[in-house]
């Protein structure tokens, strides 16, 4: 640190990237990433590399986890995710040194903060099309399932309940899955499909391969035909991931890549299957 406590070149790193890194990005999606990131000529809502990290460190501190034997835990997985059309339009030198960033930055603030990790601290760039623009989400990566098992036990323990015997590493109480029931119509045929959800978890395919989570046989519906996701404030929303025929919501095609929010009464239709959703 130099004499006013600042790490050196830190601040003039992250003004350098917003031109380097992200204009490179901009300059080659154009207007309408532009819009999406919030970029309409006001240079103060714009978005930059050192806002993008300073949320980054938020989350990182939030999620801090207080181990009696280990002392401050902190994520060490920042999964760093990149809406498609961002990606896709971005050179890979682009991505790689805005991981570096994202990397140092994030070394430099469990550092700085004297938090311990579970393991080194590493980025990991996912292509989400739940993701508007580009967004850090730190975790714990392989220990999550661990982490959270552990605090299950806790919460049933503080509440005087008998521990859930578990067969494997990773199995939890389904109270924390969500029930959905979905209720299809094909051809005037209704039947009704249970799915489960975990708030922040895995998404749910949806098409006509037999192994799509939610299998709709019709020829109207693609093989992968869109995605179902369940986002950690318990908010359903659907995305299309490149079907022949769209996916809608009360009649409205939906863009591809664009992820949309699932209300209460809402028809989506995949194809001409018709899907309509109830937490159960």
């Amino acid at each position: 640190m130099d004499e006013t406590g600042n790490k050196p070149g830190g601040q003039k790193r992250d003004e350098a990237l917003v031109e380097r890194l992200l204009r490179r990005v901009f300059d080659r999606v154009g207007a309408a990433v532009d819009r999406k990131l919030g970029r309409e000529g006001d240079a103060q809502a714009a978005f930059t590399t050192s806002r993008l990290i300073e949320r980054m460190e938020r989350l990182i501190d939030e999620r801090v986890r207080q181990d009696p034997q280990r002392g401050r835990i902190a994520p060490h997985l920042m999964r760093l995710k990149i809406e498609w059309g961002t990606h896709s339009e971005a050179p890979p030198e682009t991505i790689k040194e805005l991981e570096n960033e994202v990397l140092a930055a994030a070394i430099d603030h469990i550092n700085d903060a004297r938090y311990r990790t579970l393991a080194p601290v590493e980025v990991e760039t996912v292509v989400d099309i739940f993701t508007s623009g580009i967004a850090v989400d730190p975790t714990f990566g392989e220990f999550e399932d661990e982490l959270k098992r552990e605090d299950e036990e806790r919460q049933r323990a503080e509440a005087g309940e008998p521990p859930v015997p578990h067969t494997a590493p990773g199995v939890f109480s389904p109270s924390k899955d969500v029930k959905v029931l979905a209720r299809v119509t094909i051809q005037s045929e209704t039947e009704e499909v249970p799915l489960a959800f975990r708030p922040g978890g895995r998404r749910l395919g949806v098409g006509r391969a037999t192994d799509a989570d939610l299998y709709l046989n019709h020829p109207s519906v693609s093989k992968i035909h869109a995605a179902l996701l369940m986002n950690r404030e318990g908010t359903l929303m659907v995305s299309d991931t490149g079907s022949t025929n769209g996916t809608f919501i009360n009649g409205r095609r939906i863009s591809y890549g664009e992820a949309r929010q699932i209300e209460d009464g809402d028809v989506v239709g995949f194809g001409d299957a018709e899907v309509r959703f109830r937490k159960g």
